[in-house]
């Protein structure tokens, strides 16, 4: 698949995703090796009103889609892999009124088990968080018949 479909699909595997949905949450870029996505530093996502710091939460969830979605691209064939484990570690708060950006990217993929790597950012080069979330392959035969297709719009002669 070109850099574009995986955008176009990964957008739209959002867009089908209740609280990725509810987050706004946006696909800024996609390649066979990363992707990054990104959630506004909206008022709603507040955990601490008097100093303005997004909620811990918000970061999880943008953590897990972002790593989610690297490894669902990562297979050969796009497959279901849900979240086994994610671990973040926390260096310093979201501020409200920031965009929030999550690079994701596969550090190895085994036959059964994905395992990645993010790393959490506003508009300065220091790290909010990194994370390290593990996913389960559910291979061909578990994942829902037609999900390649209807997520990035592959058929036989796309995928050739």
């Amino acid at each position: 698949m070109t850099n574009e479909q995986l955008k176009h699909g990964i957008s739209r595997f959002m867009s089908l995703i209740p609280h990725c949905k509810q987050l706004n949450m946006q696909v800024e870029s996609v390649c066979e090796t990363h992707l990054v996505l990104s959630i506004e530093g909206d008022e709603r996502f507040l955990g601490n009103k008097e100093e303005g710091l997004i909620h811990g939460g918000v970061l999880s969830v943008l953590m897990d889609s972002a790593c989610g979605s690297a490894a669902v691209i990562a297979s050969p064939e796009p497959e279901v892999c849900p979240t086994v484990d994610l671990r973040m570690d926390h260096y310093r708060a979201a501020k409200v009124g920031k965009k929030i950006y999550c690079r994701a990217e596969v550090t190895h993929l085994a036959r059964q088990i994905v395992f990645t790597e993010g790393l959490i950012w506003q508009d300065e080069a220091k790290p909010i968080c990194k994370g390290t979330g593990t996913f389960m392959r559910l291979g061909a035969e578990r994942t829902p018949k037609g999900f390649a297709e209807q997520i990035f719009g592959l058929t036989q002669e796309t995928k050739a």
